[in-house]
């Protein structure tokens, strides 16, 4: 799965940056959103491999984040 697509939904700045630097470490591409509201819109504009997604998010949580995608 190396070069895949990951985007990560989560509200905590310094959280993104530690997952990014492992991520593209590893080889993958990143993408990233502040929000469930945010993510939404980068998942539907994208085409991806997985998503990782943080529970407790500002907008919409995490459950229903997923629910509507």
């Amino acid at each position: 799965m190396e070069g895949a697509r990951i985007l990560y939904i989560e509200d905590n700045a310094d959280n993104r940056l530690l997952v990014k630097r492992i991520l593209l470490a590893e080889g993958y591409t990143m993408l990233e959103a502040e929000s469930g509201t945010r993510g939404l819109e980068v998942a539907k504009a994208n085409s991806l491999d997985l998503i990782l997604m943080d529970i407790n998010l500002p907008d919409i949580d995490g459950y229903e984040c997923t629910a509507r995608l």
